[in-house]
């Protein structure tokens, strides 16, 4: 089963935080994000920047009917979504979902069976009657889900079958190697070139876990769309005798694979040069967290204000945050 859900985040009168940042994931394998700072998505692998250059004009199309809108808001709300759509290819079945939260309680779900939303909670009654009472929305959102949306993923599968079944198997085993500066310095254990980046890196000692003396670093993106880790363990008062109780294993969670290497200073690699860190801002999203202001819309407006917001939530190009200021207009009846 393939599935593709997307996440969202957008902020408004938060400081030094992106006004609106999407996350889209292709079996639990991220593949893209976008930021309304730079106004663009931003593709994490070379398959999906081939599937937007093949599909340019329809992306664009989205793109354009989210910068809708330029407005700046004071008070806040929160408003959670989490939506998507899996696919069995083997049986050719599908199943979508659209879910949202208001102020952290659950409110709304859309039932493509019944074709309605349904009310989660009772103070989601009149925003379920003004969302099912524009029928043209409601089919755009059925059509997004049961049609678009899987569609989108098969072409995502076909595009990139190759490079996401990396995903269930480490099919490149890393280089793992232990590294030191000087005599004094810490010992690194460094492993390079591994994907998917579901792994683990830790020091063992008489066949035990060891965690004194020990710095993990954190997970890093190398440039050909592998990752990088590194250990490091303190050894200037570790008695020659007991080196060889000690080594370093590399472990994979997909498939179970491990990798040791034994303390041994006969094989440590030694480097003068300076090293340098490469950091970078990572996120994990569980759900969409959208902090908005409440604002009034004309009601001549409003559909086609409506229209566009569903077009950003169902297909999720990732649309400026101030597009999800209009949503609050519904929860304004409450």
């Amino acid at each position: 089963i393939n599935a593709k859900p997307y996440f969202c985040t957008a902020a408004s009168g938060v400081k030094e935080f992106p006004e609106f940042v999407g996350v889209a994931t292709v079996d639990k394998d991220f593949v893209g994000s976008c930021s309304m700072i730079i106004h663009r998505k931003e593709p994490k692998h070379n398959v999906i920047k081939k599937f937007f250059e093949e599909n340019s004009k329809e992306m664009r199309m989205y793109f354009l009917e989210c910068q809708d809108n330029e407005r700046f808001y004071t008070s806040k709300h929160v408003l959670q979504q989490h939506s998507g759509c899996e696919w069995d290819d083997e049986t050719g079945e599908t199943k979508s979902f659209n879910q949202y939260a208001y102020d952290g309680e659950d409110f709304l779900k859309l039932d493509l069976l019944k074709h309605e939303w349904t009310a989660l909670t009772e103070k989601a009654l009149a925003t379920k009657l003004t969302w099912e009472n524009n029928k043209v929305v409601l089919k755009h959102s059925e059509d997004f889900y049961s049609i678009q949306c899987p569609v989108w993923l098969r072409k995502y599968m076909t595009v990139g079958r190759e490079y996401l079944q990396r995903a269930g198997t480490l099919r490149i085993l890393p280089s793992v190697s232990l590294l030191q500066r000087s005599n004094s310095s810490l010992v690194s254990c460094h492993a390079t070139g591994f994907f998917p980046d579901m792994v683990d890196l830790f020091w063992m000692k008489d066949g035990e876990e060891f965690h004194e003396d020990v710095e993990k670093g954190e997970i890093l993106p190398n440039n050909d769309e592998t990752f990088q880790m590194s250990i490091y363990l303190n050894t200037s008062s570790l008695p020659p005798k007991d080196w060889k109780k000690f080594s370093c294993v590399f472990q994979s969670f997909r498939n179970k694979k491990n990798i040791t290497i034994s303390l041994d200073k006969t094989k440590i690699r030694t480097n003068k040069a300076t090293y340098v860190k490469n950091t970078g801002l990572g996120w994990g999203v569980g759900a969409a967290v959208i902090i908005l202001v409440a604002m009034g819309v004309s009601g001549s407006n409003m559909f086609k204000h409506l229209m566009n917001l569903q077009s950003c939530l169902l297909t999720q190009k990732f649309c400026s945050a101030f597009i999800y200021a209009y949503i609050i207009q519904f929860f304004l009846v409450l």
